[in-house]
């Protein structure tokens, strides 16, 4: 075990595929760790492209200082709001109005919860399906829309100004270069399962990031980026781990993260989050 902190650290620690498994596995070493560290003071976030309403209560039973969603569009500390970036109500009309002209199926993530258009069970299956493989599913060839989605709310109002980003379902690449072009004052993204395939496209608002909401809650918490660790392992964390003063990369991660990150660490599913907390020594 490596020799303890000698400080309070700041830990933003990413969701699916670090914090989670593929198969939304919460390993108990990973909540154990987490727990330990913040008995020490350290003080642990989750910073994941989930909304609120994405973060289930069993998530929160860990013992959590706050969140980072949306991508960095949201901070949250101990119940303080710090900062929220929506989607304006005309962004969001027009974004709804622009995909449905293009047939393609989609869902407005919020706070107050998720929201799909009409047509997205049903279109969406097929996606649902490779993401639930890419995400090490065991039953991935007959899973539902409403197994990987179980917090959607259907037929809400899909004009709203709570909107963090709207994903959609992708029929190819140039469905996200057409809405670069048709909406380029906004950000533009996609994501998939285990191997980030491109199964599904999202929109959100410009300037959004997990590094600008690490430096908002650092600024709150009066600390610096040499006090910040970053976990991840998609290419959405690697601003993050970047920018913070530590970068670890799960031993799932892309080869891209990999590279950037001051520590390699082990797969989700082989305890790689308690590993990087030992090493790191935030467990004493």
């Amino acid at each position: 075990m490596n020799s303890p902190s000698s400080r309070p650290r700041i830990v933003l620690v990413d969701v699916d595929g670090t914090l989670v498994t593929y198969a939304n596995e919460l390993p108990s070493s990973a909540v154990e760790a987490i727990r330990r560290a913040r008995r020490l003071g350290h003080r642990v976030y989750p910073t994941t492209g989930r909304s609120r309403a994405e973060m289930p209560d069993y998530l929160w039973d860990i013992g959590l200082d706050g969140m980072i969603g949306g991508n960095g569009s949201y901070v949250e500390h101990q119940g303080e709001v710090l900062l929220h970036q929506h989607l304006s109500r005309e962004d969001c009309q027009a974004l709804v109005a622009w995909l449905s002209g293009r047939g393609l199926e989609l869902y407005l993530e919020a706070n107050s919860g998720l929201f799909p258009s009409p047509g997205f069970r049903d279109a969406a299956l097929p996606a649902v399906r490779a993401y639930a493989a890419g995400r090490g599913h065991a039953g991935a060839d007959s899973v539902t829309v409403e197994e990987v989605f179980p917090n959607f709310i259907y037929d809400a109002d899909l004009v709203r100004d709570d909107v963090n980003k709207i994903s959609y379902l992708l029929s190819g690449p140039e469905d996200l270069e057409a809405a670069r072009q048709a909406f380029p004052w906004l950000r533009h993204g996609s994501w998939g399962g285990r191997g980030h395939d491109a199964l599904f496209g999202d929109v959100g608002v410009a300037g959004v990031s997990k590094a600008h909401a690490a430096d908002v809650l650092l600024e709150h918490l009066s600390a610096s980026l040499e006090d910040a660790i970053a976990v991840g392992d998609a290419t959405v964390d690697l601003d993050m781990i970047e920018h913070c003063g530590t970068g670890v990369a799960m031993g799932n991660a892309s080869r891209e993260v990999k590279a950037a990150a001051n520590l390699v660490t082990d797969d989700v599913e082989e305890d790689g989050l308690a590993k990087a907390f030992d090493r790191l020594g935030l467990l004493g």
